[in-house]
């Protein structure tokens, strides 16, 4: 196993999420692990341990991120419009099932969605299946979603879902809209609440920008 100094783990986190198992040594290692967060804090970073994910993640934290310019690269440098929308869609069908509890207890197995899903119930949020698949690649790039192996067009949430987002403060603001349209059936109803989506990925927008909220690279 190889032991990694506090200065190559911080080293490695501000450049992307790793999975808990790349530094098992801080499952155990207290004082590692406090090491860590404490360099990382001295950066500018938030230490993210990701219960969700099982990743280790560093979150630029929330008083820097009003400096656009250093932290463009937050969520993805250069992410359109439909892919922030996408992103808050992604978040609500396969992280909020799994940490609000009366949906969690309905789960059966990891939340996924496929692209026609997708395609046929957000075409006005993200446009064509040709702009919907480049989308879904550049979030696939930044560790936003992963494919699902053996389901045809099954993606599942990667690890920068939860740890580019604070999913508690993403959770407080969207719970009581979302809920709601998750479990409506009637095609009607889920016209009344399209404007979830609109302020979805309003708040989509303020993450990347470093307003309001800050996490779940």
């Amino acid at each position: 196993m190889n032991e990694y100094t506090p200065d190559e783990i911080c080293a490695k986190l501000t450049t992307g999420a790793c999975s808990r198992d790349m530094f098992p040594q801080l499952k155990y290692n207290l004082v590692l692990k406090e090491k860590v967060a404490e360099r990382l804090d001295q950066a500018g970073y938030e230490f993210i341990d990701d219960p969700i994910s099982n990743c280790y993640d560093a979150r630029i934290k929330q008083h820097i991120r009003s400096l656009n310019d250093l932290v463009e690269g937050e969520l993805g440098k250069g992410l359109t419009i439909q892919a922030k929308a996408l992103i808050a869609i992604l978040w609500c069908y396969l992280i909020l099932p799994r940490i609000d509890l009366k949906i969690k207890e309905e789960l059966q197995e990891e939340p996924y969605m496929t692209e026609d899903q997708l395609f046929e119930n957000f075409k006005q949020q993200i446009g064509s299946r040709k702009s919907l698949r480049r989308t879904l690649t550049l979030l696939r790039q930044y560790d936003f979603i992963q494919t699902v192996w053996g389901k045809k067009n099954a993606i599942k949430a990667g690890p920068r879902l939860t740890t580019a987002i604070n999913p508690v403060k993403m959770y407080d603001l969207v719970k009581d809209k979302v809920i709601d349209f998750l479990i409506l059936e009637n095609e009607a109803k889920k016209e009344d609440v399209e404007v979830t989506f609109i302020e979805l990925e309003e708040i989509v927008s303020h993450e990347d920008r470093g307003d309001n909220f800050g996490s779940a690279n």
